[in-house]
């Protein structure tokens, strides 16, 4: 999808434009001469029309649904770095509308790069205070009752607009490359939380952890993982790292899948998170480098109702109990989602109708009042006459 998309964004563009490929699914065209906003409007359909065109891979239909945000020089800005901010900012915009759309940079969209700027601010001092707290969500097997896995996720209580939603701070933080720096303060959290459970007897199954592609480039990742687990004093198997396609995808050269090999070896698992959302696919997981696949909520949603969504997890469902991999899915949030994937065969899940994500201290409670109840032993005192 990505070779035949930006084979067809240099088809739209003449010998003097230039187009790039920023990461992942972004893309930056640089057109100039473009003309008036009737003109860009122009050119800006006709360059989705033709990316957004159906795309047939291995017999099967694709729809890429590109969207594009435009920022105009020197009107929006007078500088290449704050063009391509403002652009990423319309992009965002446009994404909202939903795909093959586009939106132009706006007074509206300043306003949120305001706002955005005092949000890396704050996320700075954030880092540095250690503010960030983690929140635990339960993954249970339907059949046995039993509590298969922890998911630690990240949540930030702002001191003074109070809960900001993660799908707000963390987009920001990731363009600012601060997602290493929160990554290691939440692992490092949720570790030593789940240490403090395995030493009591407390059974969790194993902590889930979201690691991106930025944290696992860090050279040190590995090291820094192992030296946690072992000052908190956590086996390194009660451990699971949830990783994105994207970084399944990844070239060799950026060390990401010799990092992932050393860290597996070492007993951390590790799993495909958001499974069939990216451009990965059975064919590409290797079940020796995978040891679960999270199967991404959209698919869960309405599957009771949506046939379609049926068919899919129960084919991935079935080709990945063949391969040996195991299978959670997530987002379930109500009994008839529940009912349909255990009739699947899809038996671990996670999502609102298991449990909503918790601070440490009600995770505790939680699991606490799960655990078997172990047999009351009852002292006889008495002497010999």
């Amino acid at each position: 999808v990505l070779v035949v998309t930006a084979q067809r964004m240099r088809d739209s563009c003449r010998a003097s434009d230039l187009c790039v490929r920023l990461g992942g699914d972004e893309f930056v065209m640089i057109l100039g001469g473009a003309g008036g906003t009737e003109d860009i409007n122009m050119l800006a359909r006709r360059i989705l029309a033709h990316i957004n065109e159906p795309i047939v891979f291995q017999g099967t239909t694709i729809l890429p649904g590109a969207s594009a945000g435009i920022a105009v020089y020197p009107i929006d800005a007078d500088n290449a770095g704050d063009l391509l901010v403002h652009a990423d900012l319309a992009l965002y915009s446009a994404k909202k509308l939903g795909g093959g759309n586009f939106s132009f940079f706006s007074e509206e969209l300043r306003r949120e790069l305001d706002y955005r700027k005092q949000l890396e601010h704050d996320i700075k001092v954030a880092i540095a205070e250690r503010a960030f707290q983690v929140y635990f969500q339960p993954q249970v097997s339907l059949t046995h009752g039993t509590i298969s896995g922890i998911e630690a996720l990240v949540r930030w209580n702002h001191a003074e607009r109070g809960m900001i939603p993660p799908g707000e701070f963390i987009p920001v933080a990731e363009k600012c490359g601060f997602m290493p720096e929160i990554g290691r303060i939440v692992i490092t959290k949720a570790i030593n939380e789940a240490a403090e459970w395995n030493r009591a007897g407390i059974a969790f199954g194993r902590l889930a952890v979201n690691v991106s592609g930025t944290e696992l480039r860090e050279h040190d990742f590995d090291a820094f993982l192992f030296e946690t687990l072992e000052k908190a004093g956590l086996p390194p198997q009660k451990l699971s790292l949830e990783i994105v396609e994207s970084v399944i995808l990844d070239d060799e050269k950026t060390g990401i899948a010799a990092k992932l090999r050393h860290i597996r070896a070492a007993g951390v698992h590790l799993e495909l998170d958001d499974f069939g959302t990216g451009y990965a696919s059975l064919s590409h997981v290797n079940p020796n480098e995978i040891d679960r696949l999270k199967i991404d909520r959209r698919f869960v949603q309405n599957i009771h109702e949506n046939g379609d969504n049926s068919k899919i997890v129960r084919a991935i469902t079935e080709l990945a109990r063949g391969l040996g991999i195991s299978i959670v899915a997530e987002g379930a949030e109500t009994e008839a989602e529940l009912n349909s994937l255990m009739a699947i065969g899809c038996d671990q899940v996670q999502g609102y109708s298991i449990a909503f994500p918790m601070p440490h201290d009600k995770a505790l409670e939680w699991l606490t009042a799960r655990m078997p109840k172990k047999a009351k032993l009852t002292v006889l005192q008495g002497s010999l006459a």
